[in-house]
């Protein structure tokens, strides 16, 4: 049972690298494969292929761990219920906001010198209002599951080698969801979700304090979305706004 734990953490990191890497890499890969084909496109069919299987891995390890510990209980199985619901739409979220984003981006960077057409402006509502919330509220959804399977599993202990891959988890989901909402302008919805994923982790949190443990992977969320809202705040405060990377000359 041990075994199956720490493997646990494994497969959460794995999951905030892939999130990391498949959600940042691609906006700095701009040099074209073959016209009008970039490397970012091209890293980024990939995307959902890689970021939902090990967000799925995680979740079903999860309840197969919890099952044999805490068996068929009912709490446990609404529980169960409830994550698969916010999972299911936040996969579906994901792939629909993810598919337009990757074709109406794409498409934007053909039609840059038409701004006054309407081509340009249906392209630039595709490409950065509807695509980034979608793909962006299907993020948290997924979290939100995320989060309640992960208020039922707690530990007596934790190693080092586990808490440095929350630690480092954290600050690689945290920071991926903050400045992707910075350069998506979907700041309106994401610094709102993040309030609200940090409050439900605190609420789920003291909830379960009266069972004598730990619970690694809400803490792990309750830091995630901390550290959004701090880099939201800090943002906001010191640049009067949430202007883009890109208008900054940043990438």
């Amino acid at each position: 049972m041990k075994e199956d734990s720490n493997r646990l953490y494994f497969w959460f990191f794995a999951f905030c690298f892939s999130f990391a890497f498949f959600h940042i890499l691609p906006a700095l890969l701009t040099s074209y494969l073959k016209w009008p084909l970039t490397g970012g496109d091209t890293l980024d069919f990939i995307t959902p292929f890689a970021v939902i299987p090990l967000a799925y891995i995680f979740y079903s390890r999860t309840n197969k761990t919890l099952y044999s510990i805490q068996g068929q209980l009912p709490s446990l199985d609404n529980l169960r219920i409830s994550a698969r619901i916010f999972l299911a739409i936040g996969f579906l979220c994901y792939v629909s906001g993810h598919g337009i984003h990757l074709s109406s981006n794409s498409l934007a960077r053909l039609v840059q010198n038409m701004k006054d057409s309407e081509l340009y402006r249906a392209t630039y509502l595709f490409d950065e209002t509807i695509s980034h919330l979608i793909w962006h509220g299907g993020v948290f959804l997924i979290s939100v599951g995320l989060v309640i399977i992960a208020s039922q599993f707690f530990i007596k202990s934790i190693s080092w080698k586990n808490i440095i891959l929350l630690s480092v988890g954290a600050v690689l989901f945290g920071f991926t969801f903050t400045v992707e909402a910075i350069e998506g302008q979907s700041v309106v919805f994401a610094f709102p979700a993040a309030g609200a994923g940090f409050l439900l982790a605190l609420f789920l949190y003291f909830r379960r304090q009266k069972e004598r443990g730990k619970y690694p992977f809400l803490i792990f969320f309750l830091g995630v979305f901390l550290l959004s809202l701090i880099l939201f705040a800090c943002w906001g405060i010191s640049h009067s706004g949430f202007p883009q990377f890109s208008e900054l000359g940043i990438i």
